[in-house]
């Protein structure tokens, strides 16, 4: 017979056998039934090894509704190595990786590195056809076990039942413990006060040249505020937005000499920086539960950016300090501007900021939020120049870049 033939043929008897089992009439027929779907797994296997290519081929055919009997076990297939490490010298039986707590196998004594060689007085012959065994049976039945453990071979009864749903705060692990679920939030939000370190040693020795200080803007960073907020996508996953920014001036005096209607004119002109700098974007973090108070993730936010000098200049004849009402105000003023000038330079970027938070929760809607990242920045234009309002060519344009360290300390409403 052609061997898809008669893959085909096994995989239709099988889901003839499946229709039955549904059949409420047919109830009585369990037993018989299971035990046929053990057969059909075994010919579907047999099946695949004569095509070739596949080790095995398991397709469930059995009830898995929660009122099915339970064992209370993890288990997997033997091969070679394991039989080694054992000192087992049987070709058949299951390997026991883990036992549920509370379960039917562990209040049989059935423990975790076991091996179930027989069930009912059958022989396991691999995982899916001990579990094809378990779930013939009914709830309540008492069967016995045999095991293989430190080569020794133990008889055990086991009375299967149903096992406890885990309660929503708890979860079960590989090996059968059971551990507290914890829980990694649900969002929330808040100002975020950062610690900004981008590099503008450039521009300060540019308007050092100006009559600016040798330090008009600090070189060991700033503080700019913004905010932010995330929510729980699932999984640990969290995706939100935030944007924070700065801006700050300096400005100084000195005398300067001009032409004016072909005469040298001196005055004290008053020159102004302004710096303005600002990101914000997308952001994707990966959260970790650490305990019920303590929270770690490692994320990234992606966006843009951007970074902007801005210096203008003015005659000022001096401070007025009191300005009476009474006297004709034209001769409070010492004369009026004759001469104004504004360099403004701009950069746009792309920015990519990786980075770690840690959390520590206070109260159920309050915590302390801790994040250190280091901001990436790719500019494709450069610096934009306009001269009293005019687009200029800048020669020689300093560094483009808004890369630095940031840190951030503050509070978290939310969790």
């Amino acid at each position: 017979m052609n061997r898809l033939m008669k893959l085909f043929l096994v995989m239709l008897l099988g889901g003839v056998f499946f229709l039955y089992a549904q059949d409420e009439e047919m109830n009585d027929m369990s037993t018989e039934i299971n035990d046929a779907m053990v057969e059909v797994q075994t010919e579907i296997n047999s099946a695949m090894d004569e095509i070739g290519g596949i080790d095995q081929l398991n397709i469930d055919i059995t009830d898995s509704s929660s009122d099915s009997p339970k064992l209370g076990v993890f288990l997997s297939n033997l091969d070679f190595e394991d039989l080694y490490e054992m000192h087992y010298d049987y070709n058949y039986g299951v390997y026991v990786s883990g036992v549920t707590s509370n379960s039917p196998a562990q209040k049989a004594g059935i423990m975790k590195d076991d091996i179930i060689m027989e069930f009912d007085g059958q022989k396991a012959k691999f995982e899916r056809h001990l579990v094809n065994m378990i779930k013939s049976k009914q709830i309540g039945d008492v069967v016995d076990v045999k095991i293989f453990r430190l080569g020794s071979i133990i008889e055990t009864k086991v009375t299967l039942t149903t096992l406890d749903k885990p309660q929503k705060d708890m979860i079960i692990t590989k090996t059968g413990e059971k551990k507290k679920k914890l829980s990694v939030g649900h969002g929330g939000g808040s100002w975020y006060p950062i610690w900004f370190t981008p590099d503008v040693t450039a521009f300060n020795t540019f308007l050092a040249n100006m009559d600016f200080g040798d330090e008009t803007f600090s070189e060991d960073g700033f503080l700019i505020h913004g905010g932010g907020g995330m929510g729980n996508v699932g999984k640990g996953w969290f995706i939100g937005g935030m944007g924070a920014g700065y801006d700050n001036k300096e400005t100084t005096k000195h005398p300067w000499t001009h032409w004016v209607e072909d005469e040298e004119v001196t005055n004290i002109v008053s020159r102004t920086a302004k710096y303005n700098i600002g990101f914000g974007g997308v952001t994707l973090d990966k959260r970790f539960a650490f305990s019920n108070k303590f929270l770690g993730s490692i994320g990234f936010m992606l966006g843009g950016g951007h970074n902007e000098f801005i210096i203008t200049q003015n005659d000022d004849n001096g401070e007025i300090t009191n300005f009476d009402f009474e006297v004709d105000p034209s001769g409070q003023f010492d004369g009026s501007y004759d001469y104004k000038s504004k360099l403004s330079i701009k950069s746009d970027y792309m920015v990519f900021q990786p980075k770690a938070v840690f959390m520590w929760r206070i109260l159920n809607w309050l915590s302390f939020r801790t994040e250190v990242g280091y901001m990436l920045s790719y500019s494709s234009k450069g610096w934009q120049a306009k001269w009293n309002g005019e687009s200029v060519k800048l020669n020689n344009p300093p560094d483009a870049s808004i890369d630095g360290l940031t840190v951030s300390i503050g509070p978290w409403f939310g969790f």
